[in-house]
């Protein structure tokens, strides 16, 4: 069990700047302060006097978003400043229901530091009272042999399920399949679940997503990355998302499945869903399956059916087997970036099997995307659309400060693909394009811009760029890489050779 109080008041804890000074005690009379605390006597500060409720919202603020059982932080450190402090601390429920708890190493059983993490946990359990639950739970297996450490501490707190408000899960399939049977029928305080199961072997039984009784209606942000033999499909997607019009952010990971699309002859609108993360697993290596029950064409099924007005950060991971034919469905996708370009500045994609002409197009109809992330196969040069083309498709090109007009201003003649562009993120073979071409690109994107010139210039400069290829490394690159970061601009170009 953690020590709260530290009788050397030289060794004290002390709080970042961005946390506050050490305050003094509160008020009180010396002498009893003296008497009955180790802590030296501090001369009352203004912090004393304010109200209990804006001292309890400051401490808030000086909190991780996930505490750890830790004595050096969290409430745990709050509570070694002094005694008043350790006295509020103490008597706040709310300040208790936030931790985190990561499961390390291996073993069947709980070892005396997991049966330590587990008494601390019903120590903050019991502190926190009725106030709702924000837990996040961290155990990523190792080796081979099922771990059941994580469902004996998630046992231990499936009683407190009714206070669950912000859950976060990334667990042994194991774990959760063991325990599906004893959550509660309703979950009435949850308004975020995120479920990440791993390891290496399948669960027995298989986790059922649909044993969880959970109530989609009341969710504002959902994460579902199941066990691989275990995915949801497009079509359970569906199911979910016309409960779920409060979200704001959906993640999963789905089986490229839809057997019935044609249930929803409207959209499903999801008035404020901010982010939509796809990530699509599934196909075979059969060249025969009908074009209407290709995984390409249910993907563009899926997304027409979504209503996404707030749609502001799209991320897509395309981790499907089957032999794609993307182009007879690209017309549907460009439609479907139409629909919400006026709102996305976020686009990742990850192996999406797009050509170099398709992903320029895509590019040309999201002017607003501050943030790209794009991700190729490194070792597929035939079909790596990340080109000189299109780099130069991006690459804003600059008048000479002598032409007439400009009164020595440099200004922008072109208006290229992303105006607005401010990080880039680039995996690729990086066979397809030149040093000339990046950098060309690099250099104009990081140049001054006229704000009082033609609506070709734009809005941003770039200040992060990102590149993995499989180039060996060149001398002329790495010292003009060094050149930007000494500018202050957040680069790296990295290589992966395979010798």
């Amino acid at each position: 069990m953690p020590t709260y109080l530290n009788t050397d008041p030289t060794s004290r804890p002390h709080l970042s700047p961005l946390k506050g000074k050490r305050p003094p005690l509160a008020a009180e009379s010396t002498q009893s302060r003296r008497d009955s605390t180790p802590f030296a006597y501090h001369a009352p500060s203004p912090f004393d006097s304010l109200p209990i409720e804006l001292q309890i919202e400051i401490f808030t603020h000086c909190l991780p978003s996930f505490p750890r059982f830790d004595i050096n932080d969290g409430p745990l450190l709050i509570s070694r400043v002094c005694r008043a402090w350790k006295d509020l601390v103490l008597d706040t429920p709310k300040f208790w229901s936030t931790f985190e708890i990561e499961i390390t190493g291996s073993g069947t059983s709980l070892s005396p530091p997991d049966i330590n993490v587990a008494n601390t946990m019903d120590i903050w359990l019991k502190r926190s009272k009725n106030y709702p639950l924000t837990v996040r739970i961290v155990h990523i297996p190792v080796g081979r042999v099922p771990d059941q450490r994580s469902a004996q501490l998630l046992a231990a707190l499936i009683p407190q399920s009714r206070r669950w408000r912000h859950v976060e899960f990334i667990l042994p399939a194991s774990t959760m399949s063991s325990l599906q049977k004893s959550l509660p029928p309703d979950f009435p305080t949850l308004q975020s679940l995120t479920l990440q199961l791993k390891g290496l072997w399948s669960s027995t039984p298989s986790f059922n997503i649909s044993m969880l009784n959970i109530p989609w209606h009341q969710l504002t942000v959902l994460e579902l990355q199941l066990e691989h033999n275990n995915l949801v499909t497009l079509d359970k997607c569906l199911d979910i998302l016309s409960l779920a019009e409060r979200l704001t952010q959906f993640t999963v990971n789905a089986s490229c499945i839809l057997d019935h699309p044609e249930t929803y002859t409207d959209r499903i609108l999801l008035p404020k869903l901010e982010t939509l993360h796809l990530i699509l697993h599934g196909g075979s290596d059969d060249t025969q399956v009908p074009t209407t029950d290709r995984p390409e064409t249910r993907l563009m099924q899926f997304l027409d059916i979504l209503h996404l007005p707030k749609l502001e950060a799209l991320h897509l991971g395309w981790l499907v087997k089957q032999p794609v034919a993307w182009s007879p469905t690209h017309p549907d996708f460009i439609r479907f970036l139409r629909r919400g370009a006026h709102a996305i500045d976020t686009l990742s994609i990850a192996y999406l099997p797009l050509s170099e002409h398709e992903l320029i197009e895509c590019l040309s109809e999201l002017p607003n995307v501050t943030h790209l992330d794009l991700r190729f196969s490194l070792s597929d040069i035939e079909n790596d659309p990340i080109t000189d083309s299109l780099i130069a498709e991006c690459t804003l090109l600059w008048d000479s400060p002598s032409d007439s007009g400009n009164q020595g201003r440099r200004q922008a003649i072109t208006k290229p693909r992303l105006p607005l562009l401010e990080s880039l993120d680039l995996q690729c073979s990086g066979k397809r394009y030149t040093v000339e071409g990046l950098l060309a690109f690099i250099n104009s994107r990081r140049q001054t811009a006229n704000r009082e010139g033609t609506e070709a210039v734009p809005n941003s400069v770039l200040k992060s760029f990102h590149l993995l290829s499989m180039n060996s490394p060149m001398r002329s690159m790495e010292k003009r890489v060094q050149e930007y970061r000494s500018e202050g601009f957040d680069i790296s170009v990295d290589s992966l050779v395979i010798r």
